[in-house]
């Protein structure tokens, strides 16, 4: 069957997005280089270039904050869509305008709430797996972006106003950092507490802690407006698909 993910397209807005940030990120780290050694320089180089650089940074921390914003509108649109396909392909409902084909990997599971667990449980798994790579390139960059900004304002006599506006960026990038180590976090807990149910549960109990389980991740998710790197993705969905079928072996999920 022909893969088909309707909310596909949305992501892609996102990701484009998320591509601009890292983009700001990283011109906005050569800047404040060149602004580090002019200023180091500044009794041969002409003082207006360190001014003039000082207001782009500053321009591109805004843009940074604003993007950011959108990015946050788009994504919960497509949170949304992402939702409705997932509840659909678990309890055979139509909350969704169109539904994916060959996206999901539970099919042989018959619909009900103990497939809306186990689909849940694979997105918690995958999820936990990608915001744990994802952490340790965030992390670098705040610390990068913290020091260059830091080394700009202490060198550079810049105004007030400017050297709030730089500091835009850094504290963004930190916080962005925050709600990713929150989600992983989350997410991890989520994906323990389902193994717990799948392994150890009596079935009659199952259901109530599924749904519990459920509301949580999709409340990690929504909190955090992280989305997963889709490059990293790519990389790691082989690799975790087979991990994948082999835990569903090993707790018997069919």
């Amino acid at each position: 069957m022909k893969k088909k993910v309707p909310h596909d397209k949305i992501y892609k807005i996102v990701n484009k997005l998320s591509s601009g940030l890292s983009w700001i990120l990283i011109i906005s780290t050569f800047i404040s280089v060149l602004l580090i050694i002019i200023n180091n320089f500044r009794s041969t180089i002409n003082p207006n270039i360190s001014t003039t650089l000082s207001k782009v940074l500053a321009f591109f921390a805004v843009t940074y904050f604003i993007i950011e914003i959108i990015q946050n509108h788009i994504y919960h649109r497509a949170e949304l869509q992402r939702k409705n396909d997932f509840v659909d392909n678990s309890l055979s409902t139509k909350l969704a305008d169109a539904n994916s084909q060959g996206y999901f990997t539970n099919e042989e599971i018959n619909n009900g709430i103990y497939k809306l667990g186990v689909n849940c449980f694979e997105n918690s798994f995958f999820t936990k797996s990608i915001t744990s790579k994802m952490l340790t390139k965030q992390l670098t960059y705040t610390i990068v972006i913290w020091l260059v900004i830091w080394l700009v304002i202490l060198s550079a006599p810049n105004g007030i106003v400017v050297e709030v506006l730089l500091l835009t960026l850094p504290l963004s990038v930190l916080n962005e950092t925050n709600k990713l180590y929150r989600l992983n976090r989350n997410v991890e807990f989520v994906f323990l507490n389902f193994k717990k149910i799948f392994s150890s549960t009596k079935k009659l109990k199952r259901e109530f802690l599924i749904i519990d389980n459920v509301i949580s991740y999709e409340k990690s998710l929504s909190y955090s407006s992280i989305p997963l790197d889709s490059c990293l993705f790519s990389k790691m969905n082989d690799e975790l698909s087979i991990e994948w079928n082999e835990m569903k072996k090993n707790h018997k999920i069919k």
